[in-house]
């Protein structure tokens, strides 16, 4: 199983053709997407994640964060395997809205997954009250999968609770990744962590690219 994660910033760089050739170059089975546009008039009202899950032959839910020059912006979830059902539960936010974006996926062999896509704030006691959220609302999932852009690098305190109850599955890779920014990284917040009864993750890698400001992480479970 190849999971990913990749901040888009709303295909604005090199567009949704470019995102698209990314996603394609990761192979990957489950993709979370953050910032990403729906019906928004600056990326042309297009519904993006509709898009990139038709272009690459895979499901696709959004995850409305907030309202936003005449349409949404958010989080999203690209599988290859169906979908049977999602949620959006807002997170505490001083600042910008925040949502996590939680989705039941049946996978091939097992019980389903329990995945969910999320993009925290830029602020350290926001981001520390939205991981307690995170941890309140899934912590107790047996098979959980966590994609997101969590604006804090594996160092940092908040990032040591989700360690505490999930496995960081980059540093399971044995690696140090860094994503941000794009054009010369030199910090890693994009993260992928699993409950204990998933397929551990035997590589991960961040792939060198322009068409956004972050790098996507893709991480091979299993």
């Amino acid at each position: 199983m190849r999971v990913a994660t990749y901040n888009i910033r709303h295909a604005s760089l090199k567009g949704l053709g470019a995102i698209r050739t990314v996603l394609d170059s990761l192979g990957a089975d489950l993709v979370g997407l953050q910032e990403v546009d729906r019906h928004v008039v600056r990326s042309g009202v297009e519904d993006q994640a509709r898009w990139l899950g038709e272009a690459l032959g895979m499901e696709a839910r959004f995850g409305p964060a907030m309202h936003l020059d005449g349409g949404e912006y958010g989080v999203a979830l690209l599988s290859r395997f169906p979908i049977v059902g999602h949620r959006v539960h807002p997170l505490p936010s001083q600042f910008e809205p925040r949502i996590a974006l939680d989705c039941t996926v049946v996978v091939p062999e097992g019980p389903p997954w329990k995945v969910v896509v999320t993009h925290l704030g830029l602020h350290p006691l926001e981001r520390w009250e939205q991981m307690e959220e995170l941890l309140r609302l899934h912590g107790n999932e047996e098979r959980l999968l966590l994609l997101g852009d969590l604006n804090e690098t594996r160092t940092e305190e908040g990032f040591a609770r989700l360690r505490a109850r999930w496995v960081d599955c980059v540093a399971e890779a044995g690696v140090d990744l860094v994503t941000y920014p794009a054009e010369h990284p030199v910090i890693g917040i994009d993260h992928v962590l699993r409950s204990h009864a998933l397929p551990p993750a035997t590589f991960a890698r961040a792939v060198s690219t322009q068409a956004s400001d972050h790098l996507p992480v893709a991480v091979e479970l299993g």
